[in-house]
């Protein structure tokens, strides 16, 4: 374990690796501060949750409406809240007190949540699954086993949907999907950290592994009475240093993004909640997955993908033995991962099977085990991807590995 940690000592206290991880998490800092001016607004969903619990309800809404009644009844207007929001102008705005403008602008935010938890039903349970199951064969070139096998998923998330509407699993306070919250948290900064993780772990794998050649000293190294048997201890000192280098990125980002934006009242919230409806559609996971659930799953399946970044960096490693060449041969693998699919739409199984990458994973946290009308949004896509990953760069690991006994090492 000594000679496990001497061999980390390398990366962990590489100025490259210690300057990119501080300039990573103050990007990461910048980012949430810089976009966190609606955070006043956010903590009205939380007084909602407080004031009438997390569960969307007739009777939750039909006390929220009496208590605005109430507010506006403090305002020194007689009329409805609504009237009263409707003839608000920019002229009487300016003529109240600041105290009174305050007490507006928590009218108006509270009618805006209102306003979304009456119509949630009707606009929920209006989704078109028939529309949408078209418009996914409309859009590819599919046919044969293939077409069945999506079509076979397709009808699981349907009935999972179904399931959705069947529970009420989507009638849970939210922020409103208008402030992409959702996105903020995992298609930005947990796709952030995912990123930079992997260009550090490429980094600090490639100068653990290539350390001997770059110093010119594997010829004394690799002859002593442990001799190549260190390359054990390599890869166990790169995979538990890309371990800590994500967890230290991880904890200290996120530690950052939930100092600013609160979500105490929103852990037990399901992720399929029908505000968290961003984009075209809402997201509607394979599973009841609640928030805290979701970020713990989305965040080992991150980790998942840099392990198999370390232990491919690794391989090539030992192969190249220059650090900043490895790395950049890494980088252009996994980007050349991403955009192989797209020169595939004349194979739709070759598409499909090469979809099933890490960068993939890697750049679409905010879609994790969620359906839809994507190939990436099968059931079981994270999974399949991970284990596919992992199997191929194991066994080019090991290869590597087998050929660094046998081949000269100078």
């Amino acid at each position: 374990m000594r000679i496990t940690w001497y061999e980390m000592k390398k990366a962990l206290t590489s100025p490259i690796i210690v300057i990119l991880l501080i300039l990573f998490i103050a990007f990461n800092a910048f980012q949430v501060i810089s976009q966190s001016y609606a955070k006043g607004e956010l903590k009205v969903v939380n007084d909602i949750a407080i004031t009438y619990g997390n569960a969307i309800t007739e009777d939750s809404l039909e006390r929220m409406q009496e208590n605005m009644q109430e507010d506006v009844k403090q305002l020194g207007a007689e009329q409805g809240f609504q009237t009263y929001l409707e003839e608000m102008t920019f002229e009487k705005y300016e003529e109240a007190s600041y105290k009174e403008q305050k007490a507006i602008d928590q009218l108006s935010l509270k009618s805006m949540y209102y306003g979304l938890g009456t119509g949630l039903e009707a606009r929920y349970t209006g989704i078109n699954m028939d529309d949408l199951r078209e418009g996914l064969f409309a859009a590819s070139t599919m046919d044969g086993q293939l077409a069945e096998f999506m079509d076979r998923q397709f009808t699981g998330w349907e009935n999972r949907y179904d399931e959705i509407v069947e529970t009420g699993e989507y009638k849970e306070w939210f922020f409103a999907g208008e402030y992409r919250i959702h996105s903020e948290l995992f298609r930005s900064l947990v796709k952030n950290i995912a990123v930079q993780s992997v260009l550090l772990v490429a980094m600090a794998t490639a100068l653990i592994a290539s350390y001997e050649a770059e110093q010119r000293t594997q010829s004394i190294t690799y002859t002593t009475k442990k001799g190549r048997k260190l390359i054990w201890h390599k890869f166990s000192a790169s995979s538990i240093t890309a371990i800590l280098l994500f967890l230290v990125l991880t904890g200290v980002s996120l530690g950052i993004f939930f100092a600013v934006y609160d979500f105490s009242k929103f852990w037990n919230t399901p992720v399929s909640s029908g505000l968290n409806w961003e984009y075209k559609l809402p997201y509607i996971t394979w599973w009841p997955f609640t928030v805290w659930q979701f970020l713990i799953l989305a965040i080992i399946t991150e980790l998942f993908v840099v392990l198999i970044v370390s232990i491919l960096t690794f391989a090539l490693s030992i192969y190249i033995k220059n650090s900043y060449f490895t790395w950049i041969l890494c980088m252009a693998l996994l980007v050349a991962l991403f955009i192989l699919p797209s020169f595939l739409v004349g194979s739709p199984w070759l598409q499909f099977f090469t979809s099933l990458n890490i960068t993939w994973v890697l750049l679409n946290p905010h879609m994790y085990f969620s359906g839809g009308t994507d190939v990436m949004m099968i059931q079981y896509f994270e999974l399949w991807s991970i284990l596919l990953g992992l199997m191929i760069t194991l066994l080019c690991n090991s290869w590597a590995i087998r050929r660094f006994f046998k081949k000269d090492v100078t």
